[in-house]
């Protein structure tokens, strides 16, 4: 009689499956195992019969297989006395190959060993690598952190800067109850193993009963395109025998509503105004920067694992893009990201406050500072000693860096009915909102963002920090410090290490270690402090260590099909020349100076615009009519009197993108006329380009 006995033993990077079959005695055979090659998708186990393509004697028996899992591939079991395992990969985020192998005993004492190729196949990360920064983001949040650190500048240095980044959004249902998501490392609240219990999931919100791992097999991905990329298929999509590329051709423009998605989703081109993304149509994916990957996730999916939270139903849509920009030291060192929410519930959220978390690891992790200033939107690490670590490969060294993380453009506030000024009568700063706030005073209604509203950090378990700086635990602990207060309740305290059992003065406060960035005591309800205005890691008398930070915005009211931008800019600067941290953090200074400048005016220092066309929330059209439509002989284009349209370039453009007429617009006339006698019978676009905005109306010529 057959009996089976089957044990496990993990090793280093390996999972050993020992099973052990005692059969009756057999004659022995020839033997030769062959090398296996198994494809693998996380979170689908594959059954897999590894004899299958062996040499085995039928008059010989096996007793023993051993199996060695390379890395995060784990063997399961065998099923019964049939040699047949279960091969799975432990969870997203480490794609590529692995290598692993068996050995076969017979019980003739022959063995036989063969290698497994193990092919997993995950695009659930990328990076982004246009610029001097390599950057791995992942299609669910979980930013720059795969086995290690992956935030590298400068690009292939093997020095990193930043350890990990993730986000938090959190508000009340009309009955007060908190919907919360948010991760730190994915361990949940007691600390378990790093990236298994997450609150985000890959991928739009479906109906409930629609998310299965084969759709996470769809959504796990990271769409990576060039501009390049783009202008070539923009040129060539009418060429006889041309194919898009992969990310191209599967772009998620449009969701599947049979599956309860959006109809709509990640943004396009639509040439032909149907609704309907088809790059076979000369349709293409609008993207920001040179390079940009595009990703969606959402709380919906699974559990809240990190936080225990209620959930929100929200779906994010995440575009992480760089500027090809060799010559420009802000842009060259700079990656970006922008956040567009999406409320697909039934819920109105009061109260929602959204987070960025960074763990800011300048090379060697353990003697860095962190500070903000308040006026620029920016939280950042530095430094603490002149020379970073002691000689460790991935230390800096002399002259350390130091890296920023900069809230662009906050939500747009709730509408109040008026155009919220920046200055007050007299000439000065008003110590408000639009201290940091974008689009006040512009003379539009109701479009104002928020900038940073908040900055606090928080230490390991492990610091030996008091028990109200450690990292929040439980969704009212994520809750609690988005609204400026610690663990234990207490408000932040301005001074020391915010609280007044370690030197905290007050009043309460909105930003910590600001030194003197606040020039208007907004942070403090615009009093002065109740101590020293200089506030820093340094003032506080803290040791270096290893630091991660909170930026804070809001609060919004969060409405059902409501949508919001969110715009991050992460910044590295390092001054060569001289030795004092204080000269790196002036060049931040100067460097985040010029980045504001540029999202604030959607224009890069070459003159090209930063974020894209109408790309933006709270951009306001040119009001513009054309007539007849159909229209013979000539076309009208008629400007409203909104907005000034001098300096505005006119094409009569193919649906193929060919221009056919151009004329520049530089008077001050509502109306103009385009002469068309001469241009065939068709469907064409009037494409209207000003300094901030593209307009293009679909128009019918017939003679």
């Amino acid at each position: 009689m057959n009996s089976l006995l089957a044990f496990f033993i993990k090793g280093t990077g390996f999972i050993f499956l020992i099973v052990i079959c005692l059969y009756s005695p057999a004659q022995a055979g020839n033997l030769k195992a062959v090398n296996d090659t198994i494809d693998l998708y996380p979170g689908i186990p594959l059954v897999y019969n590894i004899l299958a393509n062996d040499t085995i004697s039928a008059s010989d028996s096996i007793r023993i297989i051993a199996i060695n899992g390379a890395g995060h591939v784990l063997c399961q079991k065998v099923h019964g006395a049939v040699w047949v395992f279960t091969f799975s990969v432990a969870g997203w985020g480490f794609g590529g190959e692995l290598h692993g192998g068996y050995k076969i005993y017979t019980m003739s004492m022959d063995t036989s060993s063969a290698q497994i190729l193990f092919r997993i196949h995950d695009k659930s990360y990328a990076y982004l690598d246009i610029n001097n920064v390599n950057a791995r983001f992942s299609s669910s949040s979980d930013h720059f952190f795969g086995e290690n650190a992956e935030f590298e500048v400068p690009k292939g240095s093997g020095k990193t800067s930043i350890f990990s980044n993730t986000f938090w959004i959190g508000g009340k249902d009309a009955e007060g109850a908190l919907h919360l998501a948010g991760e730190r490392y994915r361990q949940g609240p007691y600390s378990g193993p790093a990236g298994t219990k997450p609150d985000f999931y890959a991928g739009p919100v479906m109906d409930s009963t629609k998310y299965s791992i084969y759709q996470d097999t769809v959504w796990n991905y990271m769409w990576n395109l060039k501009k390049t990329e783009i202008d070539y298929h923009k040129a060539h999509y009418l060429d006889p025998g041309y194919h898009p590329i992969h990310d191209i051709l599967t772009w998620p423009g449009n969701g599947d509503v049979s599956l309860g998605e959006a109809p709509k989703l990640a943004p396009f081109f639509d040439r032909n105004n149907d609704g309907i993304y088809n790059p076979l149509d000369g349709d293409y994916p609008e993207i920001r920067g040179d390079q940009a990957l595009f990703f969606i996730f959402n709380d919906d999916r699974g559990y809240h694992n990190e936080t225990m939270g209620k959930k929100l139903r929200v779906e994010i849509h995440g575009m992480a893009y760089a500027f090809d920009m060799p010559e420009d030291t802000a842009m060259k060192n700079t990656v970006f990201l922008n956040y567009r929410l999406y409320n697909r519930s039934q819920n109105t959220y009061d109260s929602t406050l959204l987070g960025i978390f960074t763990d800011i690891d300048l090379g060697y992790a353990a003697d860095d500072y962190v500070g903000c200033d308040v006026e620029r939107n920016m939280y950042f690490g530095y430094n603490g000693t002149p020379v970073d670590g002691t000689g460790q490969p991935n230390a800096y060294g002399a002259n350390p860096p130091v890296q920023s993380v900069t809230l662009l453009g906050g939500p747009t506030m709730d509408p109040d009915g008026i155009d919220n000024p920046r200055f007050a009568q007299n000439g000065s700063q008003l110590c408000d909102f639009s201290v940091n706030g974008l689009n006040f005073g512009d003379s539009v209604v109701d479009n104002e963002r928020y900038g940073l509203q908040r900055f606090v950090y928080t230490n390991n378990a492990a610091s030996g920090v008091p028990v109200y700086m450690q990292d929040p635990l439980f969704a009212a602990d994520y809750y609690m410090l988005m609204c400026g207060k610690w663990r234990n309740g207490t408000p932040i305290m301005y001074g020391g290490n915010g609280n007044p059992s370690t030197g905290g003065y007050g009043p309460a406060c909105s930003f910590m270690y600001p030194g003197e960035s606040d020039t208007l005591n907004w942070g403090v309800g615009c009093v002065p402090p109740n101590g020293p205005k200089l506030w820093t890691e340094e003032t506080a008398g803290n040791a270096p260590g290893d630091r991660r930070g909170l930026g804070v915005t809001g609060p919004i009211t969060f409405k059902p099909g409501d949508v919001q931008d969110v715009d991050i800019a992460f910044g590295w600067v390092r001054d060569y020349n001289n030795p004092q941290i204080s000269a790196s953090v002036s060049k931040l200074r100067i460097q985040t100076d010029r980045v504001n400048k540029a999202f604030a005016a959607n224009r890069l220092p070459n003159g090209n615009l930063f974020y894209g066309i109408n790309d933006h929330p709270g951009s306001t059209l040119p009001a513009l009519k054309t007539y007849p439509n159909p229209a013979s002989g000539y076309l009208k284009i008629e400007f409203g009197s909104d907005r000034p349209m001098a300096n505005s370039t006119i094409d009569l453009v193919t649906l193929q993108g060919n221009v056919v007429q151009q004329e520049t617009y530089t008077g001050n006339r509502a109306t103009i006329r385009f002469d068309i006698d001469r241009v065939p019978s068709g469907f064409y676009l009037i494409r209207i380009k000003t300094k901030d905005a593209l307009i293009i109306k679909k128009i019918v010529i017939i003679h």
